[in-house]
């Protein structure tokens, strides 16, 4: 229906949710309750819809378009909820800020376009990419999946080469349901180069032949990798 195309995903899949779980749960529970309820709810949905947004392929304008209009109704649906906990924490000052800024700096990844530069080496993109401001704030996971949305299909997404669905691949592997998320990060990098390793197997034994995506991702994603992580550690 023409109604459910102008509606966000948000607004027609998650906004209810998040009124019902303020209704029936916090509503419910003492306040010191209901505001870790509310904030580890919150810190949850951040980074599960981060994962899966950034796993979407492939991501043209209008995908790009939507996705800024979802981050929006997300936000404030989130805001909405953590207001309903009773708690005075904004949504910023959850996690430590942590889940937000990423949210945040997912609008900067959505409109990054130093790809379209084919002069670029993919050493130089990786160089510019970790000058970024915003990119302190990604996952390592992150990154690495959204970039996977330029690549030739001939490099497979994290998830199908896990033969999962990306929600799967999500709860299975980069976030647990306390809103956790540090011990998926090592793990994604490992299928990352997994799949780039198959992809350049592939390319040595089909030459090359192809125009679909931009061929540099393999050889970025190896020089982003082991610095992000680095970084993490840090």
């Amino acid at each position: 229906p023409m109604s459910q195309q102008q509606s966000s995903f948000v607004q027609i899949y998650l906004t209810d949710q998040y009124d019902a779980i303020a209704a029936k749960y916090l509503s419910q529970l003492p306040n010191e309750y209901a505001v870790t309820v509310a904030s580890t709810v919150a810190t949850f949905s951040i980074y599960s819809f981060v994962s899966n947004a950034a796993l979407l392929r492939p991501l043209g304008e209008m995908s790009r378009l939507r996705l800024t209009q979802d981050l929006a109704d997300f936000e404030m649906a989130l805001e909405q909820l953590v207001f309903k906990g009773g708690t005075s924490l904004s949504l910023s000052q959850i996690a430590n800020g942590k889940p937000y800024a990423e949210l945040r700096a997912v609008r900067q990844l959505l409109y990054w376009a130093a790809l379209e530069d084919r002069t670029l080496s993919p050493a130089e993109v990786a160089k510019g990419l970790l000058r970024d401001a915003w990119v302190k704030d990604l996952r390592p996971s992150t990154l690495f999946h959204f970039l996977f949305s330029f690549a030739p299909a001939l490099l497979t997404s994290p998830h199908h080469f896990k033969r999962v669905d990306a929600g799967e691949y999500v709860s299975n592997t980069l976030v647990k349901l306390d809103g956790s998320v540090e011990d998926g990060e090592a793990s994604a990098w490992m299928t990352t180069m997994a799949c780039c390793d198959a992809y350049q197997q592939r390319e040595s034994v089909d030459g090359g032949d192809y125009t679909d995506g931009d061929r540099r991702i393999g050889a970025i994603l190896m020089v982003l990798g082991p610095e992000l992580l680095r970084r993490r550690r840090q």
